[in-house]
């Protein structure tokens, strides 16, 4: 899994608490960065801060889903914004869910462990 949030300790935390509920997790801080790591990487799961400086997580996503070999992969919008707007242009751009922050862990990890039972056949990780 890969966080990317410029909020550095957010980013933190967020990784922290997944790698917590048995996953792997790498963060980084950036549109660039993010690229760079998924494709290094091909991590299963992206939990994506729309509102990054440079490239905003509109633009990674919608990067992310113009490649056919990120086709499976769960990309999450994780953002104070939650207004219906919003909602819909992270839906019209490809991200898989939206989550408002404080994002709540329990229904993070609930929907995380979902997508990879449905996608890959494994209730745990």
């Amino acid at each position: 899994m890969l966080v990317v949030d410029d909020n550095e300790a957010s980013a933190m935390t967020l990784k922290w608490a997944v790698e917590l509920s048995g996953f792997e997790a790498m963060a980084c801080f950036d549109g660039q960065s993010a690229l760079k790591l998924v494709e290094e990487f091909q991590p299963a799961i992206v939990l994506l801060d729309l509102g990054m400086a440079g490239m905003s997580g509109y633009e990674v996503c919608q990067r992310l889903r113009s490649n056919p070999q990120h086709g499976a992969m769960f990309i999450l919008a994780q953002t104070g914004w939650g207004d219906p707007q919003t909602r819909r242009r992270t839906e019209e751009v490809g991200f898989s869910d939206h989550m408002t922050k404080p994002v709540d862990l329990p229904l993070l990890m609930t929907k995380l462990h979902a997508h990879m039972e449905k996608t890959y056949g494994e209730p745990d990780l």
